[in-house]
């Protein structure tokens, strides 16, 4: 796992991200053992907020509805762009359930994204 710290080194731009919740990063790695993406995740009660960042030109951000007994969870929301503008865009997406809060699924889940985000 990467700590908060060491995600905030590599990524300074996630500060405002952290400061608002509590995100948790791993590093991961290639066959050849080096880092090739750092991995963010956010757990809301029936949902979760992903954040992959290969660079500060690529990241790729996607909020997840939470399979459940009486519904088929997936994708209810996802941008990609440079790093910036993928934390601007997570940083303005309203918390599950408040009022502009996307909820329909767009992609049927399980979720996991090529690792060509262009």
């Amino acid at each position: 796992m990467t700590g908060i710290d060491e995600a905030l080194q590599l990524y300074p731009e996630l500060a405002v991200l952290l400061g608002l919740s509590l995100w948790t990063f791993w590093s991961l790695t290639g066959a050849a053992g080096r880092r090739e993406w750092l991995f963010g995740v956010l757990n809301w009660p029936a949902h979760s907020d992903a954040l992959w960042i290969a660079d500060r030109h690529e990241a790729l951000a996607v909020r997840l509805l939470v399979d459940s007994p009486d519904r088929r969870g997936g994708v209810v929301w996802r941008y990609s762009g440079t790093l910036a503008a993928t934390v601007e865009a997570l940083r303005s997406l309203p918390a599950p359930g408040e009022p502009g809060a996307p909820h329909r699924v767009i992609q049927a889940g399980p979720f996991w994204p090529s690792l060509d985000l262009r």
